[in-house]
């Protein structure tokens, strides 16, 4: 292992945008270090976020609009990664390689029953031949799909990245991001992973109502301020806490919009019109509906394990003062801390571990958690050259 600057593009459930960091690893004494040296982000335009919501939401999908999306992000994910290099003044023969997530238009952990006894499966569309032919850097993409191979359930593939930012804490710690899905790693104060799961709904829910119940003119409920504005009706969280089978399923485990996009949420903004709730009321029970798959996660499966003292909030949800205040209100015995004390902002979290997951593809190194996923430790990721390429592919 040899150190390198890689790249990450991430564009996780809530489908808003191309976020792109820059990380430089180093081998020390065993270990990896990291320094997230800048990052970017470049919003999807309006009609490509559609068709993603569309197509992501939608119970069956056209081959046509399926093929033509993903050709079509893949150019966009080239062009914002060719905008990130400019902007940042960043050279492509610097860049080692860059680890395109894609966007997640399917995810089925679960393995089907019967004779052939099919694996889970899941699809990330954005075609990454765009990147390495528009910009010459070698494209490391689809990671998922390996850790299915090798008997996990895809996700999430984070918590590799968060045992190399809490190594060293002094104490047990936790990551806790909320994207569009939230998920949690606990860490050792070695840097050992404990654990590492997906909890629950994060930002989905909360972004998708403010979408239908303005008319599409929000994308989400920015800095909280509905929420903030609003009362949580109590019975009303309580019921869909109570009908929310997921929340008792022990890990390893992973969810994504199959169980909590679109469908979930006109249930309940049904239920919320026929209690007569306003709008504000409802973000507020929403946002604490949130934060109170957090606190069960970490009641059932973490603080009975692991002397837990401190979490880090990354994520969209780390930008929600709302959302934040909620979980700190829940967990009252531990440090809520921002993850700029780790020298990252919460939103380039999740960028910055497939920049790591791009490094540990070119190292030839397992990327995969196997007490997160439940699979055989693999190395991650398909390989799209590009001129500049890493000089150890």
């Amino acid at each position: 292992m040899v150190t390198a600057l890689c790249a990450g593009i991430m564009s996780g459930t809530s489908a808003d945008g191309a976020d792109i960091s820059f990380v430089s690893f180093s081998p020390v004494r065993g270990n990896i270090s990291s320094h997230v040296r800048s990052f970017h982000s470049v919003p999807y335009p309006g009609d490509l976020r559609e068709r993603v919501l569309r197509i992501s939401e939608a119970k069956e999908a056209g081959k046509e609009e399926l093929c033509r999306l993903s050709m079509a992000l893949g150019e966009f994910y080239a062009f914002a990664f060719g905008r990130a290099l400019a902007f940042l003044q960043i050279r492509p023969e610097e860049v080692a390689a860059v680890g395109c997530h894609g966007q997640t238009v399917g995810h089925f952990p679960n393995k089907r029953r019967g004779f052939m006894k099919e694996t889970g499966a899941t699809l990330q569309i954005g075609e990454p031949s765009f990147i390495a032919q528009r910009t010459g850097v070698t494209a490391i993409s689809d990671f998922r799909t390996a850790d299915m191979a090798a008997g996990g359930i895809g996700a999430p593939l984070v918590p590799a990245f968060h045992g190399v930012l809490l190594r060293g804490r002094g104490c047990f710690s936790s990551f806790q991001n909320m994207g569009g899905i939230g998920n949690v790693t606990v860490v050792s104060p070695q840097g050992k992973i404990l654990a590492a799961f997906d909890t629950g709904p994060g930002n989905m829910l909360i972004d998708g109502a403010a979408r239908l119940l303005s008319g599409g003119r929000m994308s989400m409920d920015r800095d909280g301020g509905l929420a903030l504005r609003g009362k949580v009706r109590e019975k009303f969280l309580a019921a869909l806490v109570r009908h929310d089978r997921y929340l008792a399923i022990p890990p390893p485990k992973s969810t994504g919009r199959e169980r909590y996009g679109r469908p979930r949420l006109e249930k309940i903004i049904a239920s919320a019109r026929q209690e007569k709730i306003r709008r504000e009321d409802l973000m507020a029970t929403l946002t604490a509906y949130a934060a109170e798959t957090v606190r069960q996660a970490f009641d059932r499966f973490i603080l009975p394990n692991w002397p837990v003292k401190e979490v880090f909030l990354g994520g969209g949800g780390g930008k929600n003062p709302a959302l934040a205040a909620s979980i700190a209100a829940r967990m009252p015995g531990l440090k809520i801390r921002a993850t700029e004390t780790l020298g990252i902002p919460p939103q380039y979290v999740e960028s910055a571990a497939f920049a790591y997951l791009a490094y540990l593809a070119i190292c030839r190194q397992a990327g995969n958690v196997p007490v997160a996923t439940g699979g055989q430790p693999a190395v991650l990721g398909k390989i799209s050259p590009g001129r500049w390429g890493s000089p150890f592919l």
